[in-house]
């Protein structure tokens, strides 16, 4: 997935929300962040919270910090693994009120 279908899929999310955060994107939703993008001119990020797979992350090699936000990072042009919605997915499964994440299905 590129920085943009990430961009897409959040906001596809229930009540999601765009906006800033120092130097990267926030996705926000129920006033809870759940997900973070960084852009740079020769790389991007993703940052959000993994519960059950933290296991599934460790193994692609991406550290979960202490209270489960993984950090990932991919050169310009560089995709993130596909299966990084369904991990969009949790973190905000996760994070947000769960009158929202109910409605996840």
């Amino acid at each position: 997935m590129t920085l943009e279908e990430l961009r897409r899929y959040a906001l596809s999310l229930p009540e999601t929300t765009e906006g800033d955060s120092c130097v990267n994107r926030k996705f926000t939703a129920g006033k809870k962040n759940f997900l973070f993008l960084g852009e740079k001119p020769d790389r991007w990020d993703v940052r959000l919270k993994l519960g059950p797979s933290i296991p599934d992350a460790e193994a692609l090699g991406y550290d979960a910090g202490k209270i489960g936000w993984i950090k990932m990072e991919f050169a310009a042009g560089e995709s993130a693994p596909s299966c990084t919605a369904d991990w969009v997915r949790e973190s905000y499964a996760l994070i947000v009120p769960k009158r929202l994440s109910k409605l996840l299905g």
